[in-house]
């Protein structure tokens, strides 16, 4: 593969290059080589072309995510998994998806990652088949292979996908895209439907809105869903202190709180 400038320089250079362009023996593209290892800025660029097929397979039916994320490059992960043409559920010939690769391997924040993504992973109890033909899920390969901190964080997820979401969001401070517009949504309905007054009069013409309101507010990291509730009271720090605003305050968050609960 050409060096990091010269790749940069071809793709500005020659914009009706064939990126796609596989080699004769693994059949791997310059994405999935730049995946694979870990170059995260090619990738990057490489994204941007017009013609690139993000879930090109190789030899092997891996994708560059698949490869990615067998060698534990996180940064090129990250980088593809906020590509939302790229395919997180695809397997390889062997029914491995890039999360069964991760997991054989132990790459365990390559999972947290991927989890933080709030992307589809797909059924995660699919078996792969293993280099010896025996078939494991994500799990059990990792449980097999002794990759205790993959183990973990795979549990954790089949126990509640939801908090496991949150926890890792926190771990690794991931505020994505997607995330920034659900709160964006989420706070143009929160002035929309409260009154923002020290009372918080909840009455409204369209229940079934304050509904909708709460619940996406509900999934939202708990630092944003604080930024609701200082809203809900003026979105000023005094007003937030002030004693007529306390009751709306703890309302607001009791609500809140009791959303995650149902």
């Amino acid at each position: 593969m050409a060096s990091v400038p010269e790749l940069l320089s071809l793709l500005r250079d020659n914009p009706s290059v064939n990126v796609n362009w596989a080699d004769n023996v693994n059949r791997w593209t310059a994405l999935h080589s730049a995946s694979r290892l870990g170059h995260s800025e090619v990738v990057k660029t490489l994204l941007t072309h017009p013609h690139i097929n993000v879930n090109q397979k190789d030899k092997y039916g891996q994708t560059p995510l698949s490869r990615a994320c067998e060698n534990g490059k996180v940064t090129a992960v990250w980088v593809l998994l906020k590509d939302p043409r790229v395919d997180v559920t695809l397997d390889d010939l062997n029914e491995r998806t890039p999360l069964w690769h991760a997991s054989h391997n132990g790459h365990h924040e390559v999972i947290e990652w991927l989890i933080a993504s709030g992307r589809d992973l797909g059924d995660i109890k699919k078996k792969g088949k293993s280099n010896n033909g025996r078939e494991f899920t994500a799990l059990e390969i990792a449980r097999r292979v002794e990759k205790t901190k993959v183990v973990d964080v795979l549990e954790s997820f089949l126990t509640n996908s939801t908090q496991t979401r949150r926890e890792v969001r926190v771990k690794h401070g991931v505020l994505d895209e997607l995330a920034a517009e659900v709160f964006a949504l989420t706070v143009f309905q929160c002035d929309d439907l409260l009154s923002l007054k020290p009372a918080l009069a909840l009455t409204t013409s369209n229940p079934a809105a304050v509904f909708r309101f709460f619940i996406m507010a509900s999934k939202l990291p708990m630092e944003l869903q604080m930024v609701l509730c200082h809203r809900a009271v003026g979105s000023m720090r005094q007003n937030i202190l002030h004693k007529d605003s306390e009751a709306a305050f703890k309302h607001l968050a009791t609500i809140l709180l009791s959303s995650q609960s149902n």
